[in-house]
C-alpha cells in the first residue's frame, strides 16, 4: 500500500495505483474510479467501507450461528463425562458391596 501511496502522490489516480498491485477486489478497484472519475470519491469510499462492513458483520453472525451449537455440544460432552466420573465409582461401589 506504501508503494500505492506513493504513486498517488507522483499524481497517478487512486484507482490505477489500487488495480496494479492487486490487493482489492475489481469491484472496489471499479467502485474508486467511478468516484475518481464522477468527482465524488469521497462519497463512493463510504460505500466501499459500508460493503466491507456489511460483509464482516455477515461472515461473523455465520461464525457465531456455527459456533454455537458446537459450544453447546462440547458442554454437553463435558457435563456427560463429570456425570459418568460422578457416578462409575458409585457404580463400581454397589457392586462390590453384593
Amino acid at each position: 500500500l506504501q508503494t500505492a501511496a506513493r504513486e498517488v502522490e507522483e499524481g497517478q489516480g487512486l484507482s490505477k495505483s489500487l488495480a496494479r498491485h492487486g490487493y482489492f477486489p475489481p469491484i472496489v478497484i471499479e467502485m474508486i474510479s467511478v468516484g475518481e472519475h464522477s468527482g465524488n470519491l469521497e462519497p463512493m469510499l463510504y460505500r466501499v467501507a459500508d460493503s466491507y462492513e456489511k460483509e464482516v458483520e455477515a461472515s461473523v453472525m455465520m461464525l457465531t450461528s456455527l459456533l454455537e451449537p458446537a459450544m453447546i455440544l462440547f458442554m454437553g460432552l463435558v457435563v456427560g463425562f463429570i456425570v459418568v466420573s460422578v457416578l462409575l465409582p458409585i457404580f463400581e461401589m454397589n457392586q462390590l458391596v453384593r
